[in-house]
């Protein structure tokens, strides 16, 4: 039987795909073994946002992460290289990706709309909101007890960031924030005024549309 993300390509096309969809492809050993990859290609995307960065890992680096062995990881570090090069003939270097709203929120994280799990991602923002890191946090249900403020905020003083925006994915579809979606923001709020880091946002993915809760006033 086919992987869940193969017969979502196969249905959408692969110019229509995701880079994590298009990498866990990449990477497969067979049709069935895709969804595996999924989530590791997801980690490497988000920890290397700018996607010509991921031509910058070694072979090594990249057999330890797929489980590939040293011809497959030579090769999928060439395509990475033939990405990069394609991409700063075609659009050059000077392209710096910034957050102006829960709409680029929504668009950067919308491979999240299709998890089966909540995955509870922080967004790094340096003054002009350009974006310096994204990091999972943790993934199931988030609720205050879970999601660790320590895990948020060390990342952000360690990327210097003055901003923060949280975001997360609920799997029923219906991105109408919970109670505890609400208790959890107000302690991340909270936590951010005491490290003079500011959360700007809390945005929630549904699998039609997106809730901020900053805009319905909720934070």
């Amino acid at each position: 039987m086919a992987s869940e993300t193969l017969t979502r390509l196969r249905s959408i096309g692969l110019k229509a795909a995701m880079p994590t969809e298009l990498l866990a492809l990449a990477v497969s050993a067979s049709d069935d073994d895709v969804d595996r990859w999924v989530p590791v290609a997801r980690e490497l995307m988000l920890a290397n946002r700018k996607l010509r960065k991921l031509a910058d890992l070694s072979v090594e680096e990249l057999g330890r992460l797929f489980e590939v062995e040293e011809a497959t990881a030579k090769r999928l570090l060439a395509m990475f290289i033939l990405g990069q090069k394609v991409g700063i003939a075609g659009a050059g270097e000077a392209d710096v990706e910034t957050i102006d709203g829960p709409e680029d929120v929504a668009a950067l994280l919308d491979d999240l709309r299709h998890e089966r799990q909540e995955h509870f991602v922080a967004i790094y923002l340096d003054a002009k909101n350009v974006i310096l890191r994204i990091a999972t946090i943790h993934v199931g249900t988030a609720n205050a007890s879970i999601v660790g403020l320590r895990e948020i905020f060390r990342e952000a003083v360690r990327e210097g960031a003055v901003g923060i925006i949280v975001a997360h994915n609920h799997p029923s579809g219906d991105p109408d924030p919970s109670p505890e979606d609400i208790q959890v923001t107000k302690k991340i709020v909270e936590a951010g005024k005491l490290l003079d880091i500011k959360v700007l946002d809390h945005v929630i993915l549904g699998e039609r549309r997106f809730v901020s809760l900053n805009r319905q006033k909720l934070m």
